[in-house]
């Protein structure tokens, strides 16, 4: 059995090894068996088994698991006879995720989209891999929160005190609502090639950053630096390594805590998604409201996802900075010129 240190330095060496470029002198922030630490005491985030260490591990071990296992699948163009989808243009229109078992949730996850059976009436072949045989071309952002607490007390107490712990990678979101002004606190940050952070871990190894029609920055045509999959990116430095924050909550400190996808995140300023979900009677309800009103105002289509967990000041959660009045003027005006066909042609 490998303890936590071996298992550190056999992940960055496997990282190495199957993807190199980027990876040859990765060192992980949270993981102390590589990161060759020279002062007097280590931080406590430096320790093999902190919580830090551990969701680092298994956000890299995932993410290579998938790396290793679409790089021994031929490309969809290898398969199709063709050098480029470009150069194909039933190809290229085709949805990127075609063949990944999401695409068609009704078959069965075994099924190989791509080899359907020849008759009609014969059954679907469930010895084939998951998503087929090709390899999947796109990725995936991630935010997880985890909460604890010192006592058996649950978290949602209002009396009970909690740290949460976010790890993050891409341009999903986690915002906390205070309780005592009603303002977002915001645990996350994109990952976007304009964000100083990750423009000075990629310059070094990227040739270019571009700028697309909309005025955002991208990186080998990925708008994330981080992420899961996104195999053809990943020499370039598209990593999983999260980004981990932790935030210790005072009991009733804090109303409710929203994770999100960009569908949300990209339409709305976060003061508007808390004052969103102030309204609603229940986290349920919040998360519905809060995704019915992105998709409604929203000038294109993205998907839109939203998780809303109470915290200990959850029945105070109007009280602090006028409730959600402050953005209600705007967010009426912005639902009534959705609704208004001739404001979309002004």
């Amino acid at each position: 059995e490998q303890d936590a240190e071996d298992l550190q330095k056999s992940l960055v060496s496997s990282w190495k090894e199957t993807v190199g470029g980027y990876f040859k002198r990765f060192k992980p922030e949270y993981f102390p068996a590589v990161m060759n630490y020279t002062g007097p005491e280590p931080p406590e985030t430096l320790n093999n088994s902190s919580v830090e260490t551990v969701l680092t591990y298994a956000f890299l071990k995932a993410d290579l698991d998938f790396t290793a296992a679409q790089a021994s699948k031929h490309s969809q163009q290898d398969s199709s006879n063709t050098t480029s989808s470009v150069d194909d243009p039933v190809l290229s229109d085709k949805p990127i995720n075609e063949n990944d078992m999401l695409f068609h949730p009704e078959r069965p996850a075994s099924q190989n989209l791509l080899h359907r059976p020849q008759r009609s009436n014969s059954s679907p072949d469930l010895s084939a891999p998951i998503g087929g045989s090709t390899r999947f071309q796109g990725g995936s952002t991630a935010s997880v929160a985890m909460i604890s607490t010192p006592t058996a007390v649950p978290f949602w107490h209002p009396a009970a005190p909690s740290t949460l712990i976010a790890a993050h990678v891409g341009d999903t979101r986690i915002l906390l609502s205070r309780t005592s002004d009603g303002k977002p606190v915001s645990l996350t940050t994109n990952h976007h090639p304009d964000a100083p952070v990750e423009a000075t871990r990629l310059r070094r190894y990227a040739a270019t950053f571009v700028t697309d029609s909309f005025g955002e920055e991208r990186i080998g045509g990925l708008a994330n630096t981080r992420s899961f999959g996104d195999v053809g990116s990943k020499r370039i430095g598209v990593s999983a390594e999260p980004q981990i924050v932790k935030a210790d909550l005072g009991p009733a400190e804090y109303a409710f805590v929203v994770l999100m996808s960009d569908g949300i995140s990209s339409v709305l300023s976060d003061q508007e998604i808390v004052d969103i979900i102030k309204e609603a009677k229940t986290p349920a309800q919040a998360a519905k409201d809060l995704t019915d009103f992105a998709v409604e105002v929203a000038q294109s289509a993205d998907n839109a996802t939203a998780l809303v967990v109470r915290l200990g000041g959850w029945e105070r959660r109007s009280e602090g900075g006028g409730g959600s009045l402050g953005t209600k003027e705007q967010r009426d005006y912005r639902k009534q010129e959705a609704e208004d066909p001739r404001a979309r042609r002004r």
